[in-house]
């Protein structure tokens, strides 16, 4: 899957997981579930945060955040020359190691915690689409697959998946928050 959709499902899950709660999510947790939903693919060179972060027109924002572009790109160097993509960062002992190293938040700001987590799990669930499946129990095991065929990464299949989930979301959302959910039925109503 590209990174718009594991960012659409990372939003996804946040949103299943706060539905489930019944917890509704502050609104820093949405962005945070999407990022975390990129994580796993830091074993990749060319991914959205195995490259580094993007520079900006900023000169100050770039020399801030040029420390954490290079120590992405090392790890995902280091990651991709030892254990190879799609391996550690996309097993469920990879979702235990991410967890562990988030969780001196867990007692802090609850919420975000479960938003990484949330973001991190749903980029295993997403990958398991795909035509090459996750090793979710490696270095053990073949890999895990939802679907028979799956669907190619960055096909049209995928372009569905992502809208299906999109719907899905904006549903989630609606019931998550009355408010929203009244004003937009007010504006159906009220328009001609």
């Amino acid at each position: 899957m590209n990174a718009t959709t594991h960012a659409i499902f990372g939003v996804a899950a946040l949103v299943g997981v706060s539905l489930f709660t019944g917890e509704d999510p502050a609104l820093y947790a949405y962005p945070a579930a999407a990022i975390a939903a990129w994580i796993p693919d830091v074993d990749n060179p060319r991914s959205r945060l195995g490259n580094g972060l993007s520079r900006t027109k900023s000169p100050i924002l770039d020399k801030l955040i040029r420390p954490v572009s290079w120590g992405l790109k090392a790890l995902s160097f280091v990651l991709f020359r030892t254990v190879g993509h799609r391996t550690l960062t996309h097993s469920l002992l990879g979702v235990l190691i991410f967890a562990a190293i988030v969780s001196p938040l867990a007692p802090l700001v609850p919420g975000l915690y479960a938003a990484l987590l949330a973001g991190y799990a749903s980029h295993l669930f997403a990958d398991a689409l795909n035509i090459r499946g996750v090793p979710l129990f490696w270095p053990m095991g073949k890999p895990f697959k939802l679907l028979p065929g799956g669907v190619r990464s960055g096909g049209a299949f995928e372009f569905v998946v992502a809208i299906v989930m999109v719907l899905a979301t904006g549903y989630g959302i609606y019931e998550l928050y009355p408010a929203i959910g009244r004003s937009f039925d007010e504006f159906l109503a009220f328009t001609p």
